[in-house]
């Protein structure tokens, strides 16, 4: 996907610059058409970076925190406060020079007769897609005060989720830091001491010594190999942050690892699920909530899956029928859809479905948490065991008469 650039005249003579999402040149310029805009001149493209997660972009440190932007504009637009006003309170309110300078933009922007949506748009590593889209379908049927507040709730939401992730591994990564901390004294410090020792006997050793103690030669003698070892792992994640085959090879592992691989799944459904109720709430057109929704998914294996949905829907199928056929598609979702389709409430329906896979996560994080904490424990115990019983045994046999 890119951003395409124009300096494009309307109906009524007057030229404004706007930014086109699409795939293609030839794409952007007819969105542009569609518009009822005619191209001046193309200023340029720039790549987005779909770094996924809700909103994609919310995941990156930027010059204004949407969602800290929304839930300071809600109240005030509650409180029929014009929006031109709302911006200047917002940023008398900003300390951030960065942040305070973006928001002034948006204010001279609606001072030269350009609409919220469009000057959102051309913010696109600040405002995603998903944002400035709902904000002009708020625009067009005059609800902009209640798309901005299911946009609040969204964005809070997806907040709370992430920051539930990142707090929730804080604790296992500590863990499994001091576990590996206790495992490499072990066997670069203890063991390599008492082999000393062990050698100078003369005594036969016991086998389970003489396995920790080739695992301790293997750690100390062959510290360039760990080295090495260890740059390919930087190398591998590289590769994977960078994307291409080593990404897709590594988003279809990691669905079929046990008990994580449901997990993951989990949460991807959840991020597209929730994403395309608040566009269907908000009579965004089909074609462009499936879209992006997709951008949302972080994994490309189960992007791959969805790349037929467009297509179905253009040929006349439900979204339903469409996402079904999606092997990564909740079947329990696609029937919730089906009846949203039915009573017209997919929106609504898709909502629900959300809120149950959210509360599934949660869940499941909780359980595995439990789960976690004993099975390393035991682990360690286990190591350390192993290490002081061949280390006794040694001892033993060499106070042998």
């Amino acid at each position: 996907m890119a951003n395409f650039k124009y300096k494009a005249a309307g109906s009524d003579g007057k030229t404004t610059e706007i930014v086109i999402d699409a795939d293609s040149k030839q794409e952007s310029l007819n969105k542009l058409r569609v518009k009822g805009l005619v191209p001046i001149k193309f200023i340029g493209a720039d790549e987005i970076a779909e770094s996924g997660g809700p909103g994609g972009e919310f995941w990156r440190r930027k010059e204004l925190d949407p969602v800290d932007f929304t839930n300071r504009l809600v109240p005030l637009l509650r409180a029929h406060i014009p929006l031109e006003r709302s911006l200047a309170i917002i940023a008398d309110g900003i300390d951030d020079p960065k942040g305070k300078n973006v928001v002034v933009e948006i204010r001279r922007g609606l001072h030269e007769g350009k609409k919220f949506s469009v000057l959102l748009r051309n913010r696109p590593n600040i405002f995603p897609t998903m944002y400035s889209n709902m904000v002009e379908a708020g625009e067009e049927t005059g609800s902009l005060m209640q798309v901005m507040q299911e946009l609040q709730g969204f964005l809070n939401s997806s907040k709370e989720l992430k920051e539930y992730l990142i707090t929730s591994s804080i604790y296992p990564a500590f863990v499994l830091t001091v576990t590996g901390g206790v495992l490499v004294l072990l066997f670069t410090v203890l063991i390599p001491r008492f082999s000393k020792i062990f050698a100078d006997s003369g005594k036969t050793l016991p086998l389970p010594t003489k396995i920790m103690l080739a695992i301790g030669n293997a750690v100390t003698n062959f510290w360039w190999l760990w080295i090495i070892l260890f740059g390919l792992f930087i190398y591998v994640i590289y590769c994977i942050v960078k994307g291409g085959r080593a990404k897709e090879w590594w988003d279809e592992f990691k669905l079929k690892i046990p008990v994580l691989g449901s997990l993951f799944h989990l949460i991807e459904m959840n991020r597209f699920i929730r994403t395309l109720a608040v566009l269907i709430q908000h009579h965004v057109h089909l074609l462009d909530t499936v879209r992006i929704s997709e951008k949302v998914i972080t994994n490309t294996f189960i992007v791959k899956t969805l790349s037929g949905v467009a297509a179905e829907l253009r040929g006349g199928a439900k979204l339903s029928t469409a996402l079904g056929k999606s092997p990564f598609f909740p079947k329990t979702a696609a029937r919730m859809l089906s009846i949203g389709e039915e009573t017209g409430n997919m929106g609504e329906m898709l909502e629900q479905v959300a809120d149950i896979y959210e509360e599934n996560i949660k869940n499941k994080i909780k359980k595995l948490l439990a789960l976690f904490e004993p099975v390393v424990i035991l682990l360690l115990a286990f190591i350390v065991l192993s290490v002081v019983l061949s280390i006794f045994m040694a001892l033993m046999k060499m106070n042998e008469i």
